[in-house]
């Protein structure tokens, strides 16, 4: 162990430019080791008192939302060296919200609306989330909390300022966010990747979709299963019928199935079924363009389904490949609740819950350069 303390404290002098005064480094490794350790509520006063001791509590709530240091220099290290362990030119950036349950109404951006946790509207704060995915690896690399509607209004002014809310900030949709922090991904270039992939949320906007197009990118969007299309093969092609949802060309007895290897898992290959078909979008009941539909039938019978804007000659093993590389964000935060902390922080101002989260980044990063470090040695 203690050698990975060693390799913690080198790992954190990586971003040592990002802060005004030695003090705060020193408060910033505390916090990355307390994310990293087996404290088992990872919060701001538990990690301050288990590294540093309970005159720090003060200092440590202090560092996440009122000291001056430099995140966004950070955040782009960050970025940097995930793209130094992982990057590929036909990596995929991945778009997807998560939710954190929080009682009571003073936590930024708090408000009852559907969290996807419990799969009901609760009392939360949601975050969107740009993940990076490639055959190497992944992580996370960039968020911003979405403030609801209902925050703008007057009668949150105070709560606003309270929470350290920018003055400047507007109402933004979660699809708005996205497109944000995505073209700001794009316009960085740290990253390289072909493919934009999203949650159905996301994907089911047509809107998202064309400006992931615009861009000259590749998308995979997981849809709802009501979205209608136009099958452009077998019985249905050219018949001239009124479109059909996704979930019943899914049901139909024309569609074809195949059982094909995804991956090579630890415990054994990655079988699924899957359907791969041209289709034509149909777009408030107007024919659009030609799109690949992929339906992956899950175990137990759940079905999932995407659309993507690959060109027509892409071989299918590599839309198999595209469906792969959609999941890891949501590992990573499953990951990150369970080992990690997200959601264990009690800061309930603007700068803390960001800063809060770009510190579990790098124990994402830290804890995937350790892995490769140590594959790579196994290897020689």
């Amino acid at each position: 162990m203690g050698r990975i303390a060693e390799e913690l404290v080198e790992f954190h002098r990586l971003f040592g430019d990002c802060f005004r005064r030695k003090e705060q480094r020193l408060l910033g490794q505390s916090y990355l080791g307390g994310l990293l350790s087996d404290v088992p509520r990872k919060n701001v006063e538990a990690i301050a008192l288990a590294f540093l001791g309970p005159r720090a509590v003060r200092c440590q709530q202090n560092f996440l939302s009122r000291y001056l240091w430099d995140e966004e220099r950070m955040l782009e290290r960050h970025q940097g060296l995930l793209a130094e362990a992982v990057g590929e030119e036909d990596g995929m950036h991945t778009v997807d919200s998560t939710e954190i349950p929080k009682k009571g109404k003073e936590s930024v951006g708090v408000a009852r609306q559907y969290c996807g946790n419990l799969g009901k509207r609760e009392n939360c704060q949601s975050g969107v989330f740009v993940g990076y995915t490639s055959r190497k690896g992944y992580g996370l690399v960039d968020r911003r909390l979405y403030v609801p509607k209902i925050w703008f209004e007057e009668q949150y002014a105070e709560r606003r300022r309270k929470c350290g809310i920018p003055s400047e900030l507007q109402f933004q949709t979660k699809i708005e966010i996205a497109l944000e922090l995505l073209e700001k991904q794009m316009q960085r270039g740290l990253l390289a990747g072909r493919w934009i992939g999203s949650d159905s949320f996301f994907g089911s906007d047509a809107a998202f979709r064309d400006t992931i197009a615009r861009w000259g990118k590749l998308y995979l969007a997981e849809i709802r299963s009501n979205i209608q299309v136009w099958p452009l093969a077998g019985e249905q092609q050219g018949s001239g019928e009124e479109a059909l949802a996704v979930s019943e060309i899914a049901r139909s007895e024309w569609t074809a199935w195949q059982q094909v290897v995804l991956a090579e898992g630890s415990k054994g290959p990655l079988v699924a079924e899957v359907s791969i078909q041209r289709v034509r979008e149909s777009r408030e009941g107007q024919p659009g363009q030609e799109l690949w539909l992929i339906i992956r039938r899950l175990e137990g019978g759940k079905l999932k389904y995407y659309l993507s804007n690959a060109p027509q000659d892409m071989e299918a093993e590599e839309l198999k490949r595209a469906l792969l590389m959609r999941w890891p964000i949501e590992q990573c935060f499953e990951d990150g609740k369970k080992y990690l902390g997200m959601d264990h922080y009690e800061n309930r101002s603007w700068n803390g819950w960001h800063r809060h989260m770009l510190y579990v980044f790098l124990a994402m990063l830290f804890l995937l350069r350790l892995r490769l470090k140590f594959k790579k040695k196994l290897q020689l």
